[in-house]
This record gives structure tokens, sequence and C-alpha cells, in this order.
């Protein structure tokens, strides 16, 4: 597989070019909005490129469909060709039949199972997303932990909830921290804010000055993370 791209009035066209055995030269926009095009071995660049060339306004259309299409869904919808963010990347669903399975790849999120509906498969995802957020929440951790121990800070347990209106939260009684599932959407250093934070609340319980002038004092560039977690990273999911 190649990747090439095109140029139509200024808009950039990228399409994969796979090399197979087929009588000249076939195109089509999948259902992820990929343009692929298969030509046989023996047909030149020059004739492939000058082939979608004079298809760039259909490809153009059959794009704007495909992305109409994805709009019409509900944001919380899960469906092939659906974006996900996973520690602040955006990744593309694709969805198959057969024994449950998820399955990263560069940019591609596969996703191997029997369920048919949007329900069934939220919850499957929502499954996997948690399991990979035990190990990620407690790597997180232990970086971090060694860095504030000095101020009588516990190394606490985690526990990971779905929450829907807060990131963290922190019982300093049962030396534990909560993160929100939702914060493996975003990326690192805007989870390592919501852990310095919550841990923050082992020497003050409150918002106050000397609260907030502690965990400047740890992490710096935390507002700018906060506000990367509150306006990015959404996918419905």
């Amino acid at each position: 597989m190649e990747l090439h791209a095109i140029e139509y009035e200024g808009i950039p066209i990228e399409y994969e070019l796979i090399r197979k055995d087929v009588k000249y030269i076939n195109l089509r926009v999948n259902k992820h909005g990929q343009v692929v095009v298969s030509a046989a071995k023996r047909v030149p660049f020059s004739v492939i490129e000058e082939f979608v060339q004079s298809k760039a306004l259909w490809i153009i259309n059959h794009l704007a469909e495909v992305e109409k299409i994805r709009m019409a869904q509900p944001s919380g919808a899960m469906y092939d060709g659906k974006t996900l963010y996973y520690l602040g990347e955006p990744y593309t669903l694709h969805i198959a039949q057969g024994l449950r399975q998820i399955q990263r790849s560069e940019n591609i999120i596969y996703m191997s199972t029997f369920q048919t509906d949007s329900v069934g498969l939220r919850s499957e995802y929502l499954d996997w997303l948690r399991e990979q957020a035990t190990g990620t929440f407690a790597k997180l951790l232990d970086e971090i932990h060694p860095k504030v121990k000095d101020y009588g800070i516990p190394y606490p347990k985690i526990q990971v909830r779905n929450m829907r209106s807060i990131w963290g939260s922190c019982t300093v009684e049962t030396q534990s921290i909560r993160l929100n599932l939702q914060l493996m959407k975003a990326d690192p250093d805007c989870i390592r804010q919501v852990i310095y934070h919550e841990l923050a609340h082992f020497r003050f319980a409150d918002h106050s000055r000397r609260f907030y002038a502690l965990l400047t004092e740890w992490m710096p560039n935390w507002k700018e993370c906060k506000e990367r977690l509150e306006t990015m990273y959404k996918d419905g999911v």
C-alpha cells in the first residue's frame, strides 16, 4: 500500500494506492472516509494519478456524504468509523464480528465483538478502557509520588470510576483517591494534573490559596492542563 495525494481547486485529497490483480483501475471511498485506489501492476503511476484527478469532484462529494452520516450520529453512539480519544490522540474505531477483543494499532482501535447495538458496544469498550486505566493511572502515580512524599503525602489506593461531573476525588481517612475513567481520553499531563490535585488534598481539604500554591509548586503548568482537559478530548462515550 502506498499513500499519495492530489489537489483539486486548492483542496488536498489523500488516497491509498494498492497494486493488485484487477483489470485496470478501481476507485472507492470507504465508510471510514478513506479514498482507496486499486490498480494493476502494469498501469503506470502517471496514468493512475491522471485517473484520480479526473474523479476529484466525485471523491469530494462522496467524502462530504460520509461526513454527513457521521455528523448525524448521536455523540455517544458507537459505530464503525467513529473517532475516539485515547491518551490525547484521536483514533478511528473499526468494528468487526468475532470473539471479544480490542487492540490499538497506530491511529486505529480495532474492536472485535458479537455485540451489535450501540449500548452493548459502549459497555464493552468502557470495560476495556477501565483495564487500560488501572495500569496507566498506577504508572503515573508511581512517577508522581516520590516528588510529593516529603510533604507527608501517603501513597494512596486508586479507584477508577466513570463519573459525570468530576475528574477525581480524595478520601483522607482511607488514603484513597478516585479518578474518572474519562481521563484516559486526555493527554498524560492532564491526568498528572488531576492526580497532583487530589494528592494536594491530603495537605489541604479546601481549595484555599495554600492549596493552589502547593499545586503550582508541584506542577507550574496545571492551569494549562486543566484548560485542555475541560475543552478537548470529547468523544461522547
